[in-house]
């Protein structure tokens, strides 16, 4: 992502999608279906897919409703709370890329006295995580220092590892580099979190140059959020993927991943 990233988002709503499904604690002898009524809206940056006008490059909501419904429809579910959370869930994991994901699931008729039972789940009141890495070769214990500082402003540091030196690769004409990485939880979405890294890196003084590998008053990178590889490059640099392995064992990083 450049110093001009500027996303271009757009929300996609999926309304009233009508279902039926048992709902309660039943006794599956009287018990009937009940109506359920799903809505869910999601924000993603659509820059690619309207310049494109290509499927491919474009969220498939469509997907998502048919799991939804396999998930859903003449199933059994003792809270809707549990319905609700399961279907924000699948959406999430359709991709880091998705923002500001919102369900509604109603059942209508469900109290005597009332039209309607409704539980909705908005998207910026859940913490994401994320493992964010850590760089420096330029007075780097004071920058690995500002910049926890910084990210304590929008977010939880949950874990760190180890602060380790490494060699540097690629360009070697330079000091070595203080590594590390941090289990980070924030309400803050894939785009807005890379965002705040940048400024953050320009707060601290960094001043890109045509050479990507010169030394650096700091470096931050996602390599992970809510579960997916974000950097693709994580396998160049093996201590990236020993951090991963320390802060999130239950992501398993192979080659097949990667390449996703």
């Amino acid at each position: 992502m450049g110093a001009t990233y500027n996303p271009k988002l757009s929300i996609v709503r999926v309304e009233n999608l009508r279902l039926r499904a048992f709902i309660g604690f039943i006794d599956w002898e009287t018990e009937k279906l009940q109506d359920i009524i799903i809505s869910f809206s999601f924000k993603y940056d659509t820059a690619i897919a309207s310049k494109t006008d290509d499927v491919q490059d474009a969220v498939d909501y469509k997907k998502i409703t048919k799991g939804i419904i396999d998930f859903v429809d003449h199933k059994s579910f003792h809270l809707i709370e549990t319905l609700t959370d399961k279907i924000y869930n699948h959406i999430q994991e359709s991709g880091p890329a998705l923002q500001e994901i919102t369900v509604k699931v109603e059942k209508p008729h469900a109290l005597r006295f009332a039209d309607n039972v409704l539980v909705e789940i908005d998207g910026k009141d859940r913490y994401k995580t994320a493992v964010v890495a850590m760089g420096s070769n330029i007075n780097s214990e004071e920058n690995f220092s500002k910049a926890l500082q910084y990210l304590q402003d929008f977010g939880f540091i949950m874990q760190r590892t180890a602060f380790i030196k490494t060699a540097p690769l690629k360009f070697e004409d330079q000091p070595e580099f203080l590594n590390g990485a941090i289990l980070f939880h924030t309400k803050k979405s894939l785009s807005e979190l890379k965002m705040h890294l940048k400024q953050i890196e320009a707060l601290l003084g960094r001043v890109r140059t045509e050479n990507k590998n010169a030394p650096r008053e700091i470096d931050l990178d996602v390599l992970t959020y809510n579960g997916f590889i974000i950097d693709k490059d994580i396998e160049e640099l093996p201590f990236l993927i020993d951090f991963v392995q320390q802060l999130q064992p239950e992501i398993q990083l192979d080659n097949s991943e990667l390449e996703k």
